[in-house]
């Protein structure tokens, strides 16, 4: 069923008070329900076009961040400490969220829980959002009676992948602005600096240095290639467009876990999250296969899918976890012997849901860390490009000057 973009206006009866919402829904009632309403307010809902929401069109279909599922799951056990409904509880989150399309999925769970479904099952129809780890941990505590530990133990999780984003893209955003200064640098050279020069250096018929010649050949092709232009535009789009599956195909998967600086980091996550996520499936109960199974689909690389798979298998045949693990010790790179360490300990606890958080707290911290080198290291590192780049633009254009005084010279004996 397609989905239509809906302005829900509320008024409440006893203090007058007025508020806007809007919400990306399949049909008017479950807009209602995204927006919050409650029986206190007049609802006044009316259709709009993504035109009317101007530049805001674009975060319409925006999927939730970590940060604010943290709060998602926290403002829910906030709700139910005091007595409020699961519905109730839902409806309040939903108008924290600044996600129209969040909303209406939120929208959508509630008219399904008001129907008698439980939030597990609710769930499991956005896999967008709610994967297949996440809603398998719903269902052990729905089945264990309790799901305040459990949605506090996804807020935990969803709040530490936050502050580990924010840190990897907060080092990101400053090669983001070095690369498009360069590439600012370079058109401006190409479309107006290097055609004027280009006439000097033809002129004089002066013999010229290969990154010269490279430069001239370049700004030919920006100034009168339109198919260059084409297919330049069409490249982005398409990789835009595509972006979630470029980035969760394996060859990329495999191009980032083998990267020199960003692959330790990148692999560390993966475990951090693969520990993450099996000690809170075992620690709601979840058969210890179904939990290898679950976290392999939740890590998000081939690898470490595979290794998680053929763990999970040799524990079922009567292996522990550390002599399990063993046999795939691969996927923790060069941290193998002090995890490894961890897992035996394990073994002889008889708990494995706490070390293995323990793991995932420690992984998670090395994580962090981490990023913060890498963030203080990137400046340098792109100024330093950006000299290159800079450097060897003016060098390609400039050099030949100091050779045309030769060349006039030759030219008038």
């Amino acid at each position: 069923m397609s989905k239509k973009l809906y302005k829900v206006k509320t008024e409440n009866t006893y203090s007058g008070s007025k508020r806007e919402t809007i919400v990306y829904a399949t049909d008017a009632e479950t807009a209602t329900f995204g927006a919050g309403v409650t029986h206190d307010e007049i609802v006044t809902l009316t259709e709009i076009s993504p035109m009317d929401l101007g530049l805001g069109a674009l975060k319409i279909k925006k999927l939730p961040k970590a940060k604010e599922m943290a709060e998602f799951y926290e403002g829910i056990v906030e709700c139910l400490n005091i007595g409020t409904s699961m519905v109730d509880s839902m409806g309040i989150v939903s108008m924290q969220q600044p996600s129209p399309y969040f909303r209406g999925i939120i929208g959508e769970m509630i008219r399904d829980l008001r129907a008698g479904k439980v939030l597990s099952d609710t769930m499991s129809q956005f896999a967008d959002v709610f994967n297949e780890s996440t809603v398998a941990i719903i269902r052990a505590g729905e089945t264990n009676g309790d799901l305040k530990p459990v949605l506090l133990s996804l807020a935990t999780y969803e709040k530490r992948t936050s502050i580990i984003q924010g840190k990897l893209k907060g080092g990101m955003t400053y090669p983001i602005i070095v690369a498009i200064m360069a590439f600012l640098c370079v058109m401006f050279v190409s479309l107006k600096l290097m055609p004027e020069m280009a006439k000097q250096y033809k002129a004089f018929g002066a013999e010229l240095p290969l990154a010269t010649k490279m430069c001239m050949g370049f700004s030919d092709l920006v100034r009168h290639q339109p198919v260059f232009w084409i297919v330049s535009i069409a490249l982005f789009l398409y990789i835009y467009v595509k972006r979630r599956e470029i980035m969760g195909s394996r060859i990329m998967a495999d191009i980032m876990i083998k990267a020199p600086i960003l692959g330790p980091l990148y692999r560390r996550m993966l475990v951090a999250k693969m520990f993450r996520v099996l000690a809170m499936l075992l620690n709601n109960g979840t058969r210890i296969g179904r939990a290898f199974e679950i976290t392999a689909l939740a890590t998000g690389h081939h690898q470490m899918r595979d290794a998680l798979l053929n763990t999970g298998q040799r524990v079922i045949a009567g292996d522990n976890l550390y002599v399990a693990f063993s046999y795939n010790q691969q996927i923790f790179g060069n941290e193998a012997p002090k995890i490894l360490a961890f897992l035996r300990l394990a073994s002889h606890t008889g708990d494995a849901a706490p070390i293995l958080t323990r793991v995932a707290n420690a992984a998670e911290d090395e994580v962090e860390a981490q990023a913060e080198v890498v963030n203080k290291l990137m400046e340098p590192v792109m100024m330093a490009m950006l000299s290159v780049v800079v450097g060897g633009i003016l060098f390609a254009v400039y050099f030949p000057l100091f050779n045309l005084g030769q060349v006039v010279l030759k030219g008038n004996k």
